[in-house]
């Protein structure tokens, strides 16, 4: 009887250092004690050679700022996309941080990113639009701007531009720690298999100085490299815009929690060439 109960002892033993292999990391992802937060603050355009005005509607009042609307409560836990339509979120881990299967995670997109939609309109010439980075600000935290995602939807009469941007030509991440939690480096998740394990594709994210207008001594935007996009005369363009912690991403790890970064977005126009 006792080597019987031994036994049995000895199989809920393993079971649980089984468990524990797959379940007990506390360095990768988060522990999911207090998120970071973020502050939205404003969105603005700056002065230029034409009318770039924006709104928080269609049909709103269109000026040079707005308050950057928002669905969820500031708080951010980690996501991974593709496409800005799909999202997912890491389930299960082994024991050396790798995870192993990923939920759907659509309805959690507006509580666990800061998501909303704004308005730009162009005023007496068609532009192209860029960003302001004199007026733009996502804090100043290394681990923060290391794990951190921009995402962009722009739709206009021409088409829609789809834009995932990393921060870390934002500000200095020197200091940012990082390490690896998928399988497979610089990748993010575009979808799940039945029993949540990921299918990986490249991370698309692009870096947001080759969208950036040129600011001279003047003041006034010129053309960047790459404008975000055209805008005709008098046409409205909806602007949604997702900021989220890329989970895929190897900074996004337990040091980035209890953090605070500023969300402030500025875009330039300048006269269509």
């Amino acid at each position: 009887m006792k080597k019987k109960s031994f036994a049995i002892w000895l199989s809920v033993f393993w079971i649980l250092i089984a468990l524990l292999g797959i379940a007990g990391v506390t360095y990768a992802w988060f522990t999911f004690n207090p998120a970071t937060n973020v502050e939205p603050m404003t969105s603005t355009v700056s002065d230029g050679d034409v009318a770039l005005l924006i709104a928080l509607s269609e049909d709103g009042d269109f000026n040079t700022q707005c308050a950057l609307p928002q669905s969820s409560s500031g708080d951010l836990e980690p996501i991974s996309t593709a496409d800005l339509e799909h999202f997912y979120q890491a389930d299960i881990q082994n024991r050396q941080g790798i995870s192993l299967t990923f939920l759907d995670a659509r309805d959690r997109v507006d509580a666990d990113t800061i998501h909303g939609t704004l308005y730009l309109k162009s005023l007496k010439d068609n532009c192209e639009v860029y960003f302001n980075r004199n007026s733009m600000e996502f804090g100043d935290d290394p681990q923060m701007l290391a794990a951190l995602r921009l995402g962009l939807k722009i739709t206009t009469e021409a088409g829609t531009h789809l834009y995932i941007f990393t921060l870390d030509d934002v500000g200095s991440i020197s200091g940012a720690v990082g390490m690896q939690t998928t399988a497979q480096s610089k990748v993010v998740v575009a979808g799940v298999e039945a029993d949540g394990s990921p299918n990986y594709v490249a991370d698309p994210c692009r870096s947001m100085s080759d969208y950036y207008a040129v600011i001279g001594a003047e003041k006034l935007p010129r053309a960047g490299r790459a404008p975000l996009c055209t805008i005709q005369a008098d046409e409205v363009v909806t602007v949604e815009y997702w900021l989220y912690l890329e989970g895929c991403d190897e900074q996004c790890i337990n040091e980035v929690q209890e953090r605070t970064a500023i969300l402030r977005l500025s875009f330039a126009g300048v006269t269509a060439q």
